[in-house]
């Protein structure tokens, strides 16, 4: 399975075809913090049942586009659940999860499944949800309706007609969450839970929307609600910390020290916790913190591993640990240190993106030898990631730039920034920043006028970059090329 689907896999692994969740994200002001790691969420595969293996060899052929395949098998396991979609709703739904978004691919299973079943609602839910995910409220709250309408007239399975509803009604809460109709967001996520008491997602979207409302002690209890449900999922007062972190306020700041201090006092050898205080020291410029707060965690998840070395859980956060130290250590630029826990991870994990990203980081920063590694793992990078990693353009053009090796640097940043749509991240502008004053700097004398233009250019990057407060790794030499690019 390719690494592209290896992550939704997981997410679908035990997952009633008929009835996945898609709460999307139309804004940032009803998405959670840092859910894309275990310890954000505490699931993982492990945390799911068996998949019917027949489903999973249609998700096999899926990940390899083979669509028709996929679909023949689909509905042989339909054969055998009446409660299932039908398969060109699966594959849509499919579709409609895979990162980076396909839209047009997920409309045109849409098309097929409705001219084949035009009484089926969940078509419209996919395309609410997936309109939601683009932030085109008005769009989802239309097709919501449409599904809404259908469902009621809807003669197939029962237990599918409740799972679509459910799916309607959550999708409905968070239009008007997102129209700033918040009591009535919460009633709707009420006649959910009254439905089903333990559905994540409506628990979760209710936390979100008493989290937006600053009501944190019911933002909590909704958490703790969904604590009950997955008992690996992080502990609420983390989870609230890095939330209110982000908000990026004095307030918000406060709010954020308060919780994490509660988080680790309620859980202080979980490390789920840790792994999150070493984040949210990171974020706040502590690099020696953090680096103390992921050793900690490393430590109990390694005697955890001893204990039970088939843990899937247990061996995901593992990972996160080491990057994450890793990656704190590029901060602290010791980047000795970063090469061995990224080497850690590649131990276990041959392929994980992340390490042998943060290693091609680490290594470009030493000797030469170890500089002609650097750029073999950028190369496997682009080779393997290329397509839906924009960030191994990104690295690959600082370890060009670390080799002197300007035009090819200029090139590689030009891909990320096609892929990303001119978005970049602090360490990425100090790399286009730099690149540019050496390329003007290797200008002959003649093109005197280009070289001030280029690096006026170069100023404007690092002057808007250093502007943000936020830590990144190479602020202190941003801070530095800004100074030079002033006289």
């Amino acid at each position: 399975m390719t690494h592209r689907f290896s992550k939704l896999f997981a997410s679908l692994c035990g997952v009633a075809a008929s009835s996945f969740l898609l709460v999307g994200s139309a804004n940032a002001d009803l998405t959670a913090a840092g859910e894309d790691s275990p310890a954000a969420t505490g699931t993982t595969a492990a945390a799911q049942p068996e998949v019917d293996p027949e489903l999973k060899a249609a998700f096999e052929d899926f990940t390899a586009l083979k669509f028709e395949d996929a679909i023949a098998k689909l509905d042989k396991v339909r054969g055998t659940k009446p409660d299932m979609a039908p398969s060109q709703l699966v594959l849509a739904s499919w579709l409609a999860q895979v990162q980076p978004p396909q839209p047009q691919a997920v409309r045109q299973a849409i098309e097929v499944a409705v001219t084949k079943h035009s009484d089926d609602p969940e078509a419209y839910v996919i395309l609410a949800e997936l309109n939601l995910q683009n932030s085109c409220v008005t769009e989802a709250e239309t097709l919501f309706e449409k599904g809404a309408a259908l469902n009621t007239k809807f003669t197939g399975s029962e237990k599918r007609k409740g799972e679509i509803q459910k799916r309607i009604l959550i999708g409905q809460a968070q239009v008007q969450a997102l129209r700033g109709k918040n009591d009535e967001a919460k009633a709707t996520l009420g006649s959910v839970l009254k439905l089903d008491a333990k559905n994540i997602g409506a628990l979760n979207l209710l936390a979100l929307i008493s989290f937006n409302t600053e009501d944190y002690a019911s933002a909590i209890a909704a958490y703790n609600k969904v604590r009950e449900i997955e008992p690996n999922a992080l502990l609420p007062e983390a989870r609230i910390a890095m939330m209110c972190q982000q908000k990026n306020t004095d307030e918000g700041k406060k709010l954020a020290a308060q919780y994490m201090k509660e988080a680790i006092g309620k859980a202080e050898t979980d490390p789920q916790v840790r792994i999150v205080a070493a984040r949210w020291s990171l974020m706040i410029g502590k690099a020696k913190q953090a680096g103390q707060q992921a050793d900690f965690a490393i430590q109990i998840l390694t005697k955890q591993k001893a204990e039970k070395a088939d843990d899937a859980f247990i061996n995901a956060l593992f990972l996160e640990a080491n990057i994450l130290r890793g990656n704190i250590a590029l901060f602290e630029k010791d980047y000795a240190a970063a090469e061995k826990f990224f080497n850690v991870i590649l131990a276990e994990s041959p392929s994980n993106f992340a390490a042998t990203n943060g290693l091609a980081l680490a290594l470009c920063e030493q000797d030469a030898a170890k500089q002609k590694k650097a750029v073999e793992f950028a190369q496997v990078n682009i080779d393997r990631f290329g397509q839906q990693q924009p960030q191994v353009f990104a690295t690959a053009a600082w370890v060009m730039h670390k080799m002197g090796r300007y035009q090819e640097a200029a090139q590689l940043l030009q891909r990320h920034l096609q892929m990303t749509n001119g978005n970049m991240s602090s360490d990425t502008a100090y790399c286009l920043a730099a690149n540019m004053n050496a390329m003007a700097e290797a200008l002959p004398a003649e093109n005197a006028e280009q070289k001030a233009n280029v690096k006026k250019q170069a100023l404007e990057i690092i002057s808007k970059t250093l502007e943000n407060e936020a830590p990144f790794t190479k602020r202190s030499e941003a801070e530095a090329l800004k100074a030079e690019l002033s006289k």
